[in-house]
């Protein structure tokens, strides 16, 4: 048995983004583990997540992300000590400055913040935390082989202390589970995740305004409102740009599965769920081949340079226009899919915590 802490303090925010969604996903594979003893640390809103797992909200007496810092420097140390964890493990990044009393396993998805990709506040916290932490860690656990080598170079850290496990698709999408339907157009385009810039909505806007008048298909916008950490894009509704608002999960399913093409021509990122999820809907994926994308879409997608209006446009037209393309596409993309679950992500983070412990 394995006596495992999570620093939760993350979990708790209103409009949890796929990073705190992998870590609650992550969370919950290592709870259902038999061999594990989880205690998490955090605000007790938390033990609506996890009903059946302990939950230490010890001095947290303000569910305030100002807060759950100071908290968390403040507090974690303690915790560790009180419980006499074999290992804490931290998925946001969220690590201690100082070495504690156990090992420390900490997830770093990507460098964006470091890179200038995130709002001056959040951007100054991360350049501050971020490397003291993973410093401090004895494992940084990472979703690609792409943030790996970012991270190396970025936090100048030894590959050999790097693990890399790739995110899980949720069962809503894998399984055979209904869709709800929506109220959206009858043809059309499809984005999801949110407006940052570095997402790159607006070039997917500037290729769709070209084509638009020789197809009969809308643009179909769906997100969270941008966080405040992340610098912003603002993008009107029109007649042709439809932004749905909130969705459930079973909505957006409907949402992938009837449009006829995903589009998503980020810049940067470092994995890319919501390509992976169109695809497990059986929908053809448009996708730049920046960054992380090549690496964890494959052959399965049409990739286009970010950079280039002509090329988001000519990728977007040869999935609408060739039909046999596109039906490989969605063979592929089906494929594709089932290869990153949470419970094998679950399985593959337990083995580095259970690395760290008996180091």
């Amino acid at each position: 048995m394995i006596r495992v802490g999570i620093n939760a303090r993350t979990f708790s925010v209103d409009e949890p983004g796929g990073a705190v969604q992998a870590g609650i996903n992550v969370t919950k594979e290592i709870i259902s583990d038999e061999s594990v003893e989880v205690v998490l640390f955090g605000h007790e809103s938390v033990s609506s997540l996890f009903p059946d797992t302990p939950v230490d909200s010890s001095i947290y007496h303000r569910d305030s992300q100002l807060y759950g810092l100071l908290w968390e420097r403040t507090a974690i140390p303690y915790l560790v000590k009180k419980h006499e964890l074999d290992v804490l493990y931290c998925p946001n990044g969220n690590g201690p400055f100082h070495r504690v009393s156990c090992p420390v396993v900490m997830s770093i998805m990507d460098v964006n913040a470091q890179k200038g990709m995130s709002s001056g506040v959040h951007q100054l916290y991360r350049k501050l935390a971020v490397p003291p932490a993973a410093r401090a860690a004895n494992h940084i656990i990472t979703i690609s082989n792409f943030s790996k080598r970012e991270i190396e170079n970025s936090l100048d850290l030894p590959s050999s202390k790097i693990r890399v496990v790739y995110p899980g698709l949720k069962s809503v999408y894998l399984d055979d589970v209904s869709a709800v339907k929506c109220d959206l157009p009858e043809e059309y385009i499809l984005y999801v995740g949110a407006l940052n810039p570095r997402k790159n909505v607006s070039g997917l806007i500037r290729a769709y305004q070209r084509l638009k008048n020789e197809i009969p298909h809308k643009l179909v916008l769906i997100g969270p409102g941008n966080q405040a950490i992340f610098k912003n894009l603002d993008v009107e509704e029109s007649d042709d740009i439809i932004r749905p608002g909130y969705l459930s999960e079973r909505e957006l399913k409907f949402a992938y599965a009837n449009a006829d093409a995903f589009v998503f021509p980020s810049h940067y990122e470092g994995f890319g769920l919501p390509p992976l999820e169109a695809m497990a809907c059986g929908t053809p994926v448009v996708a730049s081949r920046a960054t992380a994308l090549p690496e964890v879409l494959g052959n399965a997608a049409e990739l286009v340079d970010s950079t280039s209006t002509d090329s988001i446009a000519e990728g977007i037209t040869r999935v609408l226009a060739d039909s046999e393309y596109s039906e490989l596409l969605v063979e592929k993309g089906r494929e594709r899919a089932m290869l990153y679950t949470w419970e094998k992500a679950g399985r593959q983070t337990l083995a580095v915590l259970k690395a760290a412990q008996n180091k």
